[in-house]
């Protein structure tokens, strides 16, 4: 599985690739912001796109974005734990999921491949 990790730290980025990778998933791309998540989901091949849920400008709005121009896209937020908010706001946006920090590799193999395997990933 293709994933794009979408968080403006670099440090939270590398960790959640790190994570990914150690979860046999193939990081396809990094990105700081939205901007540049919509155009890295345009350009590569994906499954997954896993959005930080403090995320400047909104991870709501990153999802509908991503949404709106590959609707077919796995998207995830990640958010801590008491975030029923956001996840019912990204869920709304298109979301397929949410992932409650810290993450674990684990998990996140679990949670990604549940939407491979076409069950509900919330």
């Amino acid at each position: 599985m293709r994933v794009l990790v979408v968080d403006d730290s670099a440090v939270a980025r590398t960790a959640f690739a790190r994570a990914a990778v150690a979860a046999g998933l193939d990081v396809a791309g990094e990105a700081g912001d939205a901007e540049a998540a919509v155009l890295l989901a345009l350009r590569l091949e994906l499954d997954a796109v896993v959005i930080d849920g403090r995320l400047p400008g909104g991870a709501i709005a990153c999802i509908e974005r991503l949404h709106g121009v590959r609707p077919g896209l796995a998207l995830y937020v990640v958010g801590a734990l008491d975030v029923t908010a956001l996840v019912r706001s990204a869920m709304a946006a298109g979301a397929a999921g949410a992932l409650l920090r810290p993450v674990l590799s684990s998990q996140l193999a679990r949670t990604l491949a549940m939407r491979t395997n076409g069950e509900d990933a919330s």
